[in-house]
C-alpha cells in the first residue's frame, strides 16, 4: 500500500509546525542563554564584592599593621633616647662631681659669697635651732676679720651671744651647734646626700647640655 500523497495544504502546515519548534528551540537557548549570562553577571559581581571586602580587610589589617609598627619604633626611639640621655646625665654627673670641692672651696674664699652663706645659714639655724646656746665653729684659719664678720651678722640676728670656736679639722664652711642639735655646711655635709646633689646638678643643666 502507497503513502497517500501530501497536499499543499498539508506540506505548508508541516513547514509552520517545523518553523514554530525551531523558533521555540530558538527561545528557549535565547532564555537559556540569558539566564546564564545573568547568573555570570552576579557571580562576577559576588565575586567583585567579595574581592573588595578582601582588599578592604587586607588595606585595614595593613594600616592596623603599620600603626602598630610605627607606635612600636617610636617607642624603640624613645626608649633609645631616654637610655642615651641617661648615659650622657650619668658622664656629666661623673665629671661635674670631682669639680663640686673645688667650686664650694672656690665660693668660701670669695668674702662677699661666704658672707652670703653664712647668712643663709645663720637663717636657717634661727628657724631649726634653739634661739640660745649656739656653738659656731669655724675654719682654725681665719682672720679676725672674717670672725668679726660672722659676729656681726649674729648680731644682725639677734644671736650675740653665740659663742666662736675655731677648729682646726674645718677648711671650707660654719658647723651650728645647740642643744644637741647640728646645722653642717662644710663640703662633707652638703655632698652627703649624693641623690640630691646629683638631681640638683642635672636641673640646673640647661636643656641641651647633650
Amino acid at each position: 500500500m502507497s503513502a497517500p500523497a501530501s497536499t499543499p495544504v498539508a506540506q505548508s502546515q508541516a513547514d509552520a509546525l517545523i518553523d514554530e519548534i525551531a523558533r521555540q528551540v530558538t527561545a528557549q537557548r535565547q532564555a537559556i542563554l540569558d539566564a546564564a549570562e545573568r547568573e555570570a553577571g552576579e557571580i562576577r559581581a559576588r565575586a567583585r564584592d567579595k574581592a573588595r571586602r578582601q582588599m578592604r580587610r587586607a588595606l585595614a589589617d595593613l594600616r592596623t599593621a603599620e600603626r602598630q609598627r610605627t607606635r612600636q619604633v617610636r617607642a624603640e626611639l624613645e626608649t633609645r633616647a631616654r637610655h642615651h640621655e641617661a648615659a650622657r646625665a650619668l658622664d656629666l654627673l661623673a665629671a661635674a662631681w670631682p669639680a663640686l670641692d673645688a667650686a664650694i672651696a672656690r665660693r668660701w674664699r670669695d668674702a662677699r659669697a661666704r658672707d652670703r652663706w653664712l647668712d643663709a645659714q645663720l637663717a636657717l639655724a634661727q628657724a631649726r635651732l634653739p634661739r640660745a646656746g649656739w656653738v659656731l665653729r669655724h675654719p682654725a684659719g681665719w682672720a679676725d676679720a672674717e670672725c668679726d664678720a660672722l659676729r656681726a651678722l649674729l648680731a644682725a640676728r639677734g644671736a650675740s651671744d653665740a659663742v666662736l670656736e675655731a677648729d682646726p679639722r674645718l677648711r671650707v664652711g660654719l658647723v651650728i651647734e645647740a642643744d644637741g642639735v647640728r646645722l653642717d655646711s662644710t663640703p662633707q655635709a652638703l655632698l652627703a646626700d649624693r641623690g640630691f646633689v646629683e638631681a640638683a646638678l642635672l636641673a640646673a643643666l640647661p636643656a641641651d647640655h647633650g
